[in-house]
């Protein structure tokens, strides 16, 4: 893993969320993410094809997106999620709240 800060790019309805995220960023990049999604379109997709951390903390940044966007009556949809935070989500119950684009 390099150490690539985290990148949030809105491009129309996918929000791109790549780079290592970590203890020290992820209010950081949670707050970005929250800016974003007030710009966003009723329904996007968190495209984490170039998102190169998996951890808890990246789980909770998602939940919290999860939830505002709800609030806004937003959709978020998750694609191209790491394995490895695919199975964090697994492990944590949290498969149907939080859902994968096909």
């Amino acid at each position: 893993m390099t150490n690539t800060v985290a990148q949030l790019t809105l491009q129309e309805t996918r929000l791109l969320f790549g780079g290592v995220v970590h203890f020290d960023n992820a209010q950081k990049v949670c707050d970005e993410g929250l800016k974003l999604l007030k710009t966003a379109p009723k329904t996007i997709t968190i495209d984490m094809s170039q998102l190169q951390s998996s951890s808890s903390v990246v789980v909770a940044i998602l939940v919290s997106w999860l939830r505002v966007a709800s609030q806004n009556q937003q959709t978020l949809l998750f694609g191209n999620m790491p394995e490895k935070l695919r199975a964090i989500i697994s492990v944590s119950g949290l498969t149907d709240v939080l859902p994968q684009a096909i």
